[in-house]
């Protein structure tokens, strides 16, 4: 005696019926609707999810796109395509003298691509933030988070650096943001410089492989 499935109801013919074409061809038609259906639920789906990079408040992507945040959630969008490889915070950096090289970190690209940095201070004075593909031995070798003196010696100059920003600041919290190519193999090293500073404080610093193409 035939029985049926549980959620479409197919038929199962038990093992005394005789094969009848009309069972088996009712299958596939119960078969074909729920596969179709379900394809076009999958479909509209899509749609609503969008894709990287929509603009519009018709996707979801669109409504996570930064001109549709609030100003204090407006890297959500950022994040969600960036693999954030360090996180370094609550530094002081600050010596004895107005000026000093903090060492961030030494960064060796794991892959040929673009990497996203994300730099937090509250600081007062001048200051700046270089990037080094090529930085003497004692540098590349030290600690993360290192006062380096007043000065490096070899240090290549400010325009050999694949990044070179300089501020002045009232002691008011600012926040970077750049995406810079890196190439595979290469160490970079990222210096927090205080030319006449009088007070430092690194909040947060992060660096992370995105595809995302500008900050």
């Amino acid at each position: 005696m035939a029985t049926f499935t549980e959620h479409y109801d197919l038929i199962k013919p038990g093992t005394d019926d005789y094969y009848d074409v009309a069972d088996f061809n009712e299958n596939m038609d119960a078969i074909d609707t729920q596969l179709y259906q379900a394809e076009q639920d999958m479909a509209g789906v899509s749609e609503k999810i969008g894709n990287p990079g929509d603009e519009g408040e018709d996707t979801l992507f669109g409504l996570l796109h930064p001109s549709h945040q609030p100003e204090e959630k407006a890297d959500i969008y950022r994040y969600s395509t960036t693999e954030i490889k360090k996180n370094i915070s609550n530094w002081f950096p600050k010596s004895t003298s107005s000026r000093f090289y903090g060492k961030l970190t030494t960064f060796r690209a794991e892959k040929n691509g673009t990497i996203y940095l994300k730099f937090k201070v509250t600081d007062s004075g001048s200051f700046a933030f270089d990037i080094y593909d090529n930085v003497p031995y004692q540098l590349s070798n030290a600690p993360e988070k290192t006062n380096m003196g007043e000065s490096i010696s070899c240090l290549p100059p400010e325009e050999k650096a694949c990044l070179h920003y300089k501020y002045s600041s009232e002691g008011e919290g600012r926040t970077c943001e750049w995406v810079i190519s890196v190439t595979v193999g290469t160490d970079y090293t990222f210096l927090y410089i205080g030319y006449t500073a009088s007070s430092a404080q690194l909040e947060e610093f992060l660096i992370g492989y995105t595809d995302t193409k500008e900050a």
